[in-house]
């Protein structure tokens, strides 16, 4: 069974909130791609900061910032999942702790409240809302 999706206002609102996070990390100069709906949501850009929104009314729901890894490593773990356990997920580990703890550093510092998602489907990823 799909979740319940938010209404057609505050869906509107959480597109206005991913827009402004999105907005925060390229003035720091950080790759950004505005995803949308994370319903929708594909593999993402390779070594960009992928900004989406849940629409469901879960607490689950709201505005996500994830790391989406190189193209070199997501290619090594397709193409050689030896050498992949040496070396892409190290290195991709290693990354996705630092690109992830610079959104955190740099949202909370504009403002943003920020945790870090506990949720099985947003595992890796920053869960932002406005501070209180």
């Amino acid at each position: 069974m799909d979740p319940e999706r938010v209404g057609q206002e505050a869906e509107a609102e959480l597109v206005r909130l991913a827009a402004e996070v999105g907005a925060d990390l390229r003035f720091v100069g950080l790759p950004v791609q505005e995803a949308g709906d994370s319903w929708q949501l594909g593999a993402g850009a390779p070594a960009v900061f992928v900004v989406c929104y849940d629409p469901s009314r879960a607490d689950t729901g709201g505005v996500y910032v994830r790391w989406s890894p190189s193209a070199e490593i997501k290619e090594l773990i397709v193409s050689a999942p030896e050498l992949a356990q040496r070396r892409a997920l190290p290195l991709g580990t290693v990354t996705l702790e630092a690109m992830t703890d610079a959104a955190e550093a740099v949202l909370s510092t504009a403002g943003w409240e920020t945790e870090r998602a506990v949720d099985t489907v947003h595992e890796t990823a920053l869960k932002v809302s406005r501070r209180g």
